[in-house]
Parts: C-alpha cells; sequence; structure tokens
C-alpha cells in the first residue's frame, strides 16, 4: 500500500485536473509577438540588470506547489519571484472572483473553472496567448480546447481525459480483449456477465459519475461531432435530439441487460474504486484520478485502461478529453512579461517533467513520462488519439445535476420515457441560456 505522503500528493493532483479553465486578452489589446521569447525581452518597469525581466508573479490554483521545479525556475530566473497559492476545498471559483471584485492587486496567473473562463475570457478580463512561440509543444487536443472565438486563452497544463480502467487479468482469464467499439463492449460485457462477473461498477450515487459514465453511450454521437456539448451549450444543438435520444437509450440498454453492478444507485464513488480495485467488478470508467484509488490501494491484478468505446463499427474511436490545471494570465496583471516568462519555462518538457513527478500531474506538453506511478504508464499509448469532448466538463453547471437525475432514472428503471427525461434536462438548459442573454 502507498505511504500517506503519496497518497496526499495524488489528491492534491486529482483536484487540480478537476480545474477546467483557460483564459485571454481584451479588445484592442495586442499580444507581444517575437522571436525573441519573453526571458530575452525586458518589458517598462519589469526590467531588471543585464536587461532580463523581474517582477513577482503570483500564482493562483488548485494544483499543489511543485517545489522543485520552481527551484529550478529561481536558480534560472533570480530576477523573478513566485509566490504559488494553492487553493483547495473547491474555493479556487469564489477565490477569483473575490480577488478580482477587490480590483485585481497581486493577481497574475489564475486557474478558473470553465465557466468562469468563458465569462472572463469574453469580458476581456484575460490576455490573448494565440501568438505564444512555444505552442507546439502542448498536445493538439489542449490548445484547441482552451480557445474562444479562435483566440487561445490560456495554457493547460495537464490532460484530463476519460478512460475506461479495467482488470486485464481478469479478462486474459476469459480470453477477451480491449473493445473498441459499441458492439465490441456489448459482447464483452454480456461475455462477463455469463461467466459470473460483475461487467461495470458505477459509483451512480453521486451525481457527478452518471454523468462521467455518459460519454460511453454518447461515444458515438461524439464520434461524429466531438464538440456537440459545447454546441447544446451555446443553443445549436439540443438534448432531445434523436441522436442524443440514442445516447441515452444506450444507456438504458446497459441498465436493462444487467452490465451494471448490482444496487448502483446506493454506491457511491469511493466505494465504487473500491469495489473495483479489489477485484469485485471487471471495469470501471472514469477520469484518470482514478490512479489516486489504484496506487493507494495496489491491486493484485493487472490494470488496464482503454478509450471508451461507445463509437459504432467503422466510426472512429475518439478519447473524452478536456485541459486541465489551466493556466490563464489576468489582463489587469503588472507582471504580464515575468508571467509570460514563468510561462515559457513550464512549456519546457524538462521542467514539465519535474511538475509531472513531482505532484503526479498527467502532463499536456509532449514528451513528458508519466512516471508518478507504474499504473500510468498505461494511459501513456492513449495520448495520440483524436479527442472528442469530456461530458461533465463542459455542460452547463445547472443542468448537470438534471442530466445526473435522468440517467439515475435510467439505471432505477423509472417510468419516465427517455424522450420525457431529455425534456426535462432540456428545459434547464433553456433556462441557463435565457439566464445568460
Amino acid at each position: 500500500m502507498m505511504s500517506k505522503k503519496w497518497l496526499m500528493i495524488v489528491l492534491g493532483a486529482v483536484l487540480l485536473l478537476s480545474a477546467c479553465g483557460n483564459g485571454g486578452k481584451s479588445e484592442g489589446q495586442s499580444p507581444a509577438p517575437s522571436s525573441a521569447s519573453p526571458s530575452q525581452q525586458a518589458a517598462g518597469g519589469e526590467s531588471g540588470e543585464g536587461g532580463d525581466v523581474s517582477g513577482t508573479v503570483n500564482v493562483l490554483t488548485q494544483a499543489l506547489e511543485p517545489t522543485k521545479m520552481l527551484e529550478k525556475f529561481a536558480a534560472e530566473h533570480p530576477n523573478i519571484k513566485v509566490n504559488w497559492e494553492t487553493i483547495g476545498g473547491g474555493k479556487i471559483s469564489e477565490v477569483i472572483k473575490t480577488r478580482l471584485a477587490a480590483g485585481g492587486e497581486n493577481v497574475d496567473l489564475i486557474t478558473p473553472l470553465r465557466p468562469d473562463y468563458l465569462q472572463l475570457a469574453k469580458t476581456g478580463q484575460l490576455v490573448d496567448l494565440s501568438d505564444l512561440p512555444y505552442l507546439d509543444n502542448y498536445n493538439p487536443a489542449v490548445i484547441e480546447g482552451g480557445k474562444v472565438d479562435g483566440k487561445l486563452y490560456a495554457l493547460s497544463m495537464s490532460m484530463n481525459f476519460y478512460v475506461t480502467w479495467y482488470n486485464k487479468t481478469m479478462f486474459d482469464k476469459h480470453n477477451l480483449k480491449e473493445p473498441t467499439n459499441w458492439e465490441e463492449f456489448l459482447a464483452v460485457s454480456e461475455a462477463l456477465k455469463q461467466a459470473g462477473e460483475v461487467p461495470i461498477v458505477i459509483g451512480s450515487k453521486d451525481y457527478g459519475e452518471n454523468n462521467h459514465f455518459s460519454t460511453i453511450p454518447y461515444g458515438s454521437l461524439l464520434s461524429d461531432d466531438p464538440t456537440w456539448v459545447q454546441k447544446v451549450g451555446r443553443g445549436e444543438a439540443k438534448w432531445t435530439d434523436s441522436e442524443s435520444i440514442a445516447a441515452m437509450e444506450k444507456y438504458k440498454q446497459l441498465a436493462d441487460k444487467g452490465y451494471f453492478i448490482e444496487g448502483a444507485l446506493g454506491i457511491g464513488k469511493d466505494q465504487a474504486y473500491q469495489i473495483f480495485y479489489q477485484g469485485k467488478a471487471a471495469m470501471i470508467s472514469q477520469q484518470v484520478g482514478v490512479i489516486e484509488f489504484l496506487a493507494a490501494n495496489t491491486p493484485d491484478f493487472e490494470v488496464g485502461a482503454f478509450a471508451p468505446p461507445g463509437n459504432e463499427p467503422g466510426q472512429e474511436l475518439r478519447l473524452p478529453f478536456s485541459g486541465g490545471h489551466t493556466l490563464a494570465l489576468y489582463n489587469g496583471s503588472k507582471n504580464k512579461e515575468a508571467s509570460k516568462v514563468f510561462l515559457e519555462f513550464i512549456s519546457q518538457t524538462e521542467n514539465a517533467q519535474l511538475m509531472t513527478t513531482e505532484i503526479n500531474l498527467p502532463s499536456s506538453v509532449k514528451g513528458v513520462q508519466y512516471d508518478f506511478h507504474p499504473i500510468a504508464q498505461v494511459l501513456m499509448p492513449l495520448l495520440s488519439m483524436p479527442t472528442s469532448d469530456l461530458m461533465h466538463a463542459v455542460v452547463l453547471p445547472q443542468t448537470k445535476n438534471v442530466l445526473a437525475t435522468a440517467f439515475q432514472r435510467i439505471i432505477s428503471k423509472d417510468k419516465k420515457t427517455i424522450e420525457e427525461l431529455a425534456k426535462e434536462v432540456q428545459a434547464m438548459t433553456d433556462k441557463e441560456l435565457a439566464s445568460q442573454q
């Protein structure tokens, strides 16, 4: 079993993975495109001896402090001080709003949650980072996912993606292979059920777990239209669309066939993880944060991971993804150039590797190895896959609970039809969209 110290570190990584946001620039403000890096430029009032940029960079984030990486930065940039402030307990949104409402003093780099990030970007409170010269250092999905109206508004330092973790030892016992589409997923689930195994454990008691799992039944829709959920959030698509109804029917199919663990509605997230790592269920579909539990409890079987196979045969299999640990530059910052020097530093593979290894961060910088635990290694082959929306990360905030309730009713075999449930979800989305006008 892993040490308590290791577990606390990984818990911090999971907190940072839950931060899904990005940042931008205001109207009329020009970025500073240059062949020279920020560390080679001197901005008025921020240059130190020898023309090196100086200042204090205040980082407000959910991530644990990467001490070793910051020590390396301090050695290479002695004129720049970094104040790293970790905000836990799900309070990052509240703290950022409070600091900005008070005038934004000592606010430079921030990690806004996605709804806050969109608002900040659209209201010109963030700096446009589209012309930074080192964007090719990142996984392309991170860059595309960070854009608002075609502009990049933050650098996402981690890969927050959704996989199906599975008991490879159990699969081998029953001569099963990783499914690569919906039909194969159903066949594997049926074979496990017939062999007396529990195919899928889901902590359906917790709202979020239902939305997490929905990425599989929505896989076909997202294969054809990877940003469909974002379109719903803009009023360009609806939960009542025929493709969405078909996805909910797939959710129902899994429940009706008995592939979910019995009593799923009474099982929470933590209990679901325990059931999986004790070898009592073959699969659990979750974000990469499940490493936290697997590593801390060391299953006595081989753990594997595959991309959620909700696509139909012949459709492209995509990895549901969203950026995590985003760093956006506040437009009112008095340390813009120093902040850009820091952003450049953490975008280099060597430095991103230090951060990954120290705080168990699944980095989005190319070339970084997930060496913080052997189980994390199984994720590496998935990083080159095409991506789609990570469902729960982009569903509108108030809609999330209504959507989760709909999935709970499907699992409970509620008498309401799929069409009726979809209308309830869409009604909440319509209400949220109306409130934004």
